[in-house]
């Protein structure tokens, strides 16, 4: 009897080391007829990528799914940046933002849809002025506002909205895109179009794995993706209302800290993230039983990649929500992330993502990502992005600081991203504001680097009722 356990065992475990490779076999002939049919019912127009087709068929009227920044001048005396100044801006790059004078085919059941020419631009569609009524806790609820609204889809999916009266002298510009259009490095690429003087982002593109190594790498991601499992405890009765709040930290000071404790930058925002929910909302972390799941995405930019699409792949990091010291609770997270460092999770998920989905029918390809991404997942997304290292203007007026605008997962409350800047990390922080209020993350996030490498044993600021 013993015996035949033990070759059962065996035999699963041979089964589960062959699986992933006959499953990446037969994506392989699967994708290549799939390629055939294409080419054989061209149609006009750029077929829409399967990693950039997904953010339209997981988004929601609760869940609009587009990415941005919030760009915050210096105060000026000359003119303000007026519509007309920044639609003549947008109008002389057009050659480098090919998805802003796209639109999309109307959808099919089983066709995926596809980027054709516009033949006109309604440019006040696109851009726009507003006026803030309380400096930039206005611009912020500006920020949530549009947040809360899906774009049309019938026209290019992109806008740009001015603010006026931040402060005297001082205007803001909220740069939206959809995710289809761009993950979050993809839109500071195309951002840095307006900007002067031109730049190119330091480390954001690699070179392609070879054959040989992605085919390893992938089929022991699978296997490891396989085991991930769900999130665990799960947040009922959300929203679709947005809260949107910033920080402001000194990246030198953010990589100190990291220094100091032999960890990684993102592992610094990951555990200031995760102390601020877990001091600030002791209910949430309650309820997600002291873990929450996040989503962090990595960039698998090769040279080739274009700025309008998604390149990134995302893995699940769990975090302690059980109020631990700063210093423990950054060590067990640098710790836990270390699989970010292991290229094979990562390159696996892109597999799924730009490659594994265009072998699938389209309604399968929609069931599948309305499945995966969201809260039986994962319950936050948190992106930490490289930016500019010098200081950069738009049509003369000097950029003092900007913010990264994240959309949240369907089911999930909160999404986080993190862009340096000039010497600054600037934070921008969605939420779900039945659950979690972005604002009193963001503070508590200032406050836990500004008080020295160890965060403070007294709790009692900034706590929810």
């Amino acid at each position: 009897m013993a015996l035949d356990d033990e070759g059962s065992t065996q035999r699963i475990r041979v089964w589960r080391r062959l699986v992933p490779g006959l499953l990446f076999g037969v994506y392989l002939l699967i994708d290549r007829l799939a390629k055939v049919w294409q080419d054989r019912a061209a149609r006009p127009g750029m077929v829409l990528p399967s990693s950039d087709a997904f953010f339209l068929q997981v988004e929601s009227a609760a869940a609009p799914q587009h990415v941005g920044g919030l760009v915050v001048f210096e105060p000026s005396d000359g003119e303000a940046l007026s519509v007309d100044r920044v639609t003549d801006l947008v109008k002389g790059e057009l050659d480098g933002l090919p998805r802003f004078r796209q639109r999309l085919t109307p959808p099919s059941r089983w066709r995926r849809q596809r980027w054709i020419e516009v033949a006109e631009i309604d440019w006040p569609r696109h851009i726009s002025e507003r006026r803030s009524a309380d400096g930039l806790a206005g611009v912020r609820r500006i920020v949530a506002e549009l947040a809360e609204t899906p774009m049309p889809r019938d026209r290019p999916m992109w806008r740009i909205v001015m603010v006026r009266e931040v402060e005297p002298g001082v205007s803001a510009m909220i740069l939206l895109l959809h995710h289809s259009v761009a993950d979050g490095i993809g839109t500071v690429i195309q951002a840095l179009n307006l900007f002067r003087p031109r730049i190119e982002l330091p480390g954001v593109r690699g070179s392609a794995p070879g054959r040989a190594q992605l085919l390893g790498a992938t089929i022991a991601g699978l296997a490891q993706l396989a085991t991930d499992g769900g999130a665990g405890g799960r947040l009922e009765n959300l929203s679709a209302r947005r809260d949107f709040a910033t920080a402001d930290l000194d990246l030198a000071a953010v990589r100190r800290a990291a220094s100091s404790r032999g960890v990684r930058v993102t592992d610094v925002v990951l555990g200031l993230v995760a102390d601020a929910v877990a001091v600030t909302h002791a209910d949430v972390a309650t309820r997600l039983r002291g873990r929450m799941r996040v989503a962090v995405p990595l960039m698998v930019r090769d040279s080739h990649a274009a700025a309008e699409t998604n390149a990134t792949a995302a893995v699940m990091v769990d975090v302690p929500l059980d109020g631990r010291p700063f210093d423990e609770l950054v060590t067990e997270i640098s710790r836990r992330t270390a699989r970010l460092r292991t290229p094979s999770r990562a390159v696996a998920s892109r597999f799924v993502m730009a490659s594994g989905l265009r072998a699938l029918p389209e309604p399968l390809a929609r069931w599948f990502a309305r499945t995966v991404y969201g809260r039986r997942f994962f319950h936050a997304i948190a992106s930490n992005m490289p930016g500019p290292t010098q200081s950069l203007s738009m049509d003369g007026v000097t950029i003092a600081s900007v913010y990264p605008i994240l959309p949240l997962a369907p089911g999930s409350p909160l999404a986080v991203g993190a862009l340096s800047w000039a010497g600054s990390l600037g934070i921008g922080l969605a939420s779900d504001p039945v659950v979690l209020d972005a604002g009193v993350l963001a503070a508590r996030m200032e406050h836990v680097l500004n008080v020295s490498p160890h965060r403070p044993d007294e709790r009692e600021e900034q706590s929810r009722a």
